[in-house]
């Protein structure tokens, strides 16, 4: 169920960054927050991905998180009735979020699509140049939600990362419910038992608006994809080995 907040008014149109008419688009026509990461660590592993479409394989840490975000959401809504160990850590939260999902007030996996100019839209549609994922959106009142997210792994060494990811979270859910004046985001780190959380206001993170956009657009907009190769873009990256040998520029 979905927390219906929307509404034809365009907040903060003063600080809406004007899309100009002439712009051209690259072949990468839409971002996330994870994939403008990607970008920024070496837009060459972008270039792979998105413009040769060579799919990175994921390790096992990530199929993990991916069956437990699975897991969280079937509890959430109702598909499983018994809460999974996964989440046992949580268990007071989780429970609190299903009914708060049964009373319509909690909307989970949201897809959230933006066009360039900031307009709602669909989250696979021809126009979407933005994607916002996040487990879970709780309506607390006509002024104020909370955007939770759920983590696996660990916390130490990613928060700034992590922080930078509930900020966008926090400037699109002040985008997508006008009526929202307060935005509180948490991070569940569901292996540790550890919470971050920071509540914005509207005008604290619609300053920060303009930098992220003007990101975005060179994302966007790029047309060369320069290798950036260092230990730590590489690290994590499958391309310059194994079965992948799409990169030869990779350091270890």
């Amino acid at each position: 169920m979905t927390i219906q907040l929307t509404s034809d008014t365009r907040p903060d149109a003063d600080q809406l960054t004007s899309v100009p008419d002439d712009l051209e688009l690259g072949p990468v026509r839409a971002w996330s927050y994870s994939a403008l990461k990607t970008y920024e660590e070496c837009a060459y592993r972008t270039y792979i991905s998105r413009v040769k479409k060579i799919r990175e394989p994921s390790g096992p840490a990530a199929e993990r998180g991916t069956a437990i975000h699975q897991e969280a959401e079937d509890y959430i809504i109702g598909t499983i009735g018994e809460l999974p160990k996964s989440l046992e850590k949580f268990k007071d939260d989780f429970e609190e979020l299903r009914q708060l999902f049964i009373d319509a007030k909690c909307e989970v996996e949201g897809e959230w699509g933006f066009t360039m100019d900031w307009a709602v839209t669909g989250w696979m549609t021809k126009d979407t140049w933005a994607r916002i994922k996040l487990d879970a959106c709780v309506n607390e009142d006509d002024n104020s939600l909370r955007v939770i997210d759920f983590k696996t792994g660990k916390r130490f060494g990613n928060e700034i990362s992590h922080g930078q990811q509930a900020l966008i979270y926090a400037i699109a859910a002040f985008l997508r419910y006008p009526d929202a004046e307060i935005i509180k985001t948490e991070l569940w780190y569901l292996d540790k038992n550890e919470k971050a959380e920071r509540t914005y206001t509207r005008t604290e993170a619609m300053a920060y608006f303009p930098s992220w956009h003007q990101r975005a657009i060179a994302m966007t907009t790029a047309t060369s994809f320069p290798p950036n190769p260092n230990k730590t873009s590489c690290r994590w990256c499958s391309f310059k080995e194994g079965d992948f040998p799409e990169c030869h520029h990779g350091v270890t």
